[in-house]
This record gives C-alpha cells, structure tokens and sequence, in this order.
C-alpha cells in the first residue's frame, strides 16, 4: 500500500469518526427529549417498542458504529505514525503530520518548521517516497486490516 493512500485513508476515517460522533450526539439529544416527554406512544409496527426505547435501541447502534470506525482510524493512526518515527529527517514526519493530520497548509507547516514558504511544495512528494520506502520493508502481515 503506498503512504500517500494510507494518508487518505486517514483522513477518510476521521471524516467518518466525527460523522458518526456527530450522529450519536444527535441521538442522545433526541433521546433525552423524548425521555423528558415521557411519550410512551408505539413508533414501531413490527414490534412493541415505545419511542423511548427505540431511540435508546438506535442511540446504543450509533455508539458500537463509533468504536468500531474509532478502532480501524486508531489501528491506522498508529501504524503510520510508528512508521513515520522512523524517518531520518524529522522534517519530514512533521510536515506529513501537519498536512495530513493536523490539515494544515503545506505553507503554514514550512513557516512553522523555520523554511521558506515554498519548501513544504518541494518536499512534500520527498517525504511521500521516503515514507513509502520505509512501508515497502514492512511485511503485509503487519499492515493493519481495516477493510
């Protein structure tokens, strides 16, 4: 797997993490106002349940979604990260992490890693192939499984 889809796999899964963190947030709140309600009023026609207990039922779903996209962002996160520890230059773990993690302008990482402004262009593609040099001597086996 090369480093630059790694990264967007990254990224792809925080986007869903704070999707779904979002989700659940949504549904605690609806829960809590239809708790405060007290409605006891049947919502679903195949089964018995109240509105209470079925926004409990899709609050607790929403939260086993969260963790299990929580574990596969995790598993990579960390993955990449111990992979990137083994850069030579640190300049280039800090402008990937700044790009990639903390969404920064490749401007911005360069002024802030004490370069001219241009330098984060010209070394951005450097520190990718650095990086998927260090991940073609990884065995496959050790790749996270986050399918």
């Amino acid at each position: 797997m090369k480093a630059i889809d790694i990264m967007n796999k990254i990224v792809e899964l925080e986007r869903d993490v704070n999707t779904a963190a979002r989700k659940v947030a949504m549904l605690k709140s609806m829960a809590e106002r239809i708790t405060s309600s007290l409605e006891q009023e049947v919502v679903s026609h195949s089964r018995n349940v109240h509105s209470f207990e079925d926004s409990i039922l899709q609050l607790s779903e929403a939260k086993d979604e969260l963790n299990a996209v929580s574990k596969k962002y995790s598993l990579l996160f960390n993955f990449i990260t111990d992979v990137m520890n083994k850069l030579e230059n640190s300049d280039d773990e800090d402008l990937l992490c700044g790009y990639f993690m903390e969404h920064m302008p490749l401007t911005e990482i360069s002024v802030k890693l004490h370069h001219a402004k241009t330098w984060g262009y010209r070394r951005y593609y450097v520190a990718l192939e650095n990086l998927d040099a260090l991940l073609v001597s990884i065995p496959v086996d050790q790749f996270p499984d986050i399918a």
